[in-house]
């Protein structure tokens, strides 16, 4: 891949102060600068920017690892400037500039540039490192004519940021992509993460490297899950410990077995298919009229689901009505299920809806995150909207202890289980060992049921 030559060999291996300023005042702050002015500075300033990325991406591309993470130590922790004379003016022209939002874009762009590039070659130690180097910072006092001196004003501003916050989040023990078990957030990282990577103010590299940490988590549990479904039922295993990746413990297993039991010859991936096909050609009304009865189809106690079955139809009959003459089209399919997730999780304040508290504080939690299956099946594209619901709820009550939401983590775990084994590169299927032929009674007995895993091709994914 080509890249700007930015800097020479040389260039990288000496450092000087920058110049001083005139009388050395530095600039005052522009907030009573006219318009076209302060637009044509800032695009100077974008343009000084992009000329420190580009530096970054040249030691990237053609330096040693830790070449690229002392450069960015001595730019932004010891305050050297670095010889180059591009780089000079390009910094002095953000400094001057005077902003400390247009530092913080700076230095995280410059932070992701960094991470993107360790994670994805699996050098986590230096991605430890740069968060070690900024958290341990002893930030070097600059000569009192170096213009350096206000990035160190900037820098203790950004410390104390939710953005830096942000960048610890994504160097929680790289090395198996496994967080640290410090709160009992932690363990719902690839949901929090949402937050971040579907945040449009957040930078390209910012969101990037959410994205694929989020991935390398959720693959990792899939991955442990089957792992332990399958040495669980092994005999070969039956004296030895073997890692659960759930809290459920032993009861992990059998809801495992609960949710792929089948209900006469459909499964929920198959109810989903047959819900789809029939919705064809349909209005809107008569797609919300269908949606309530496949939702409540399956319901294993008839008072439990009356419980939640009129507030459904209550939310989708006010929902969007004046579509409800139009045909269904797919831009209807995934607002009225995002919708949904919104009405059975979180209000717009963040807080709980009363549907969710009913349904994790007085029904079976196993309930809702069947629910929240059977949406997403229909509407795979509705799983994000998902798990940023889950990311508010998360946030909402991360300042309770873990003894005091028991009952979100239980639905949490719950509703992990169902949506990984009905996921996109995986197939599970529950087989009946017994010799007695029972698939056609209505009950099966689980203990004489085996959970057998196999990885499948992976469709093209989903933006």
């Amino acid at each position: 891949m080509p890249s700007q030559n930015v800097t020479s060999q040389s260039e990288t291996q000496e450092s000087k102060v920058l110049p001083t300023l005139k009388n050395n005042i530095l600039p005052e702050a522009r907030s009573s600068q006219p318009t076209a002015q302060l637009q044509k500075s800032e695009l100077t300033v974008f343009a000084a920017q992009e000329i420190v990325y580009k530096f970054f991406i040249y030691h990237i591309n053609n330096s040693e690892p830790e070449v690229s993470l002392q450069e960015f130590k001595k730019i932004f922790i010891e305050l050297i400037a670095p010889v180059n004379p591009k780089l000079i003016q390009s910094l002095y022209i953000i400094i001057e500039f005077n902003s400390q939002q247009e530092f913080n874009n700076l230095f995280k762009r410059c932070s992701y540039i960094l991470l993107n590039n360790w994670i994805s070659n699996k050098q986590y130690e230096l991605a430890r490192k740069l968060i070690t180097i900024i958290s341990e910072r002893t930030l070097s006092e600059p000569h009192a004519d170096n213009i350096l001196k206000r990035l160190k004003v900037w820098l203790t501003n950004f410390v104390s940021s939710q953005d830096y916050e942000n960048i610890k989040l994504f160097v929680l023990k790289y090395g198996d992509y496994r967080p640290v078990e410090k709160h009992w957030t932690s363990r719902y990282q690839p949901y929090l993460l949402a937050t971040q990577y579907l945040d449009t103010k957040n930078t390209l590299e910012a969101r990037q490297t959410a994205k694929l940490l989020s991935q390398k988590l959720k693959d990792k549990y899939k991955f442990d899950l089957a792992m332990y479904t399958s040495r669980s039922q092994s005999a070969t295993f039956k004296f030895k410990n073997y890692h659960n990746p759930t809290l459920l413990g032993e009861e992990a297993l059998r809801l495992i077995k609960i949710i792929l039991v089948n209900r006469g010859s459909l499964n929920y991936r198959s109810l989903a298919n047959l819900f789809i096909s029939h919705s064809q050609n349909i209005t809107y009304k008569q797609f919300k009229e269908s949606l309530i009865k496949y939702l409540c189809y399956y319901n294993e106690k008839k008072n439990s689901s009356d419980i939640y079955h009129q507030q459904l139809i209550n939310i989708l009959d006010n929902f969007h009505p004046q579509n409800d003459e139009e045909s269904l089209n797919s831009s209807l399919l995934l607002r009225t299920c995002n919708y949904l997730i919104k009405c059975l999780t979180v209000e717009n304040s963040g807080e709980p809806t009363a549907l969710f508290l009913i349904f994790v504080t007085q029904l079976n939690p196993l309930t809702l995150a069947i629910l929240m299956l059977k949406i997403i099946l229909i509407s795979p594209y509705s799983q994000t909207y998902l798990e940023l619901c889950f990311a508010r709820l998360i946030e909402y009550y991360q300042d309770n202890s873990a003894a005091e939401c028991q009952w979100l983590i239980k639905f949490l775990e719950v509703c992990q289980i169902a949506l990984t084994i009905y996921g996109d590169n995986v197939q599970y299927n529950l087989v009946n060992m017994s010799d007695n032929n029972q698939e056609e009674h209505l009950f099966i007995d689980l203990n004489n049921c085996r959970v057998f895993s196999q990885h499948k091709q992976t469709p093209k994914n989903r933006d």
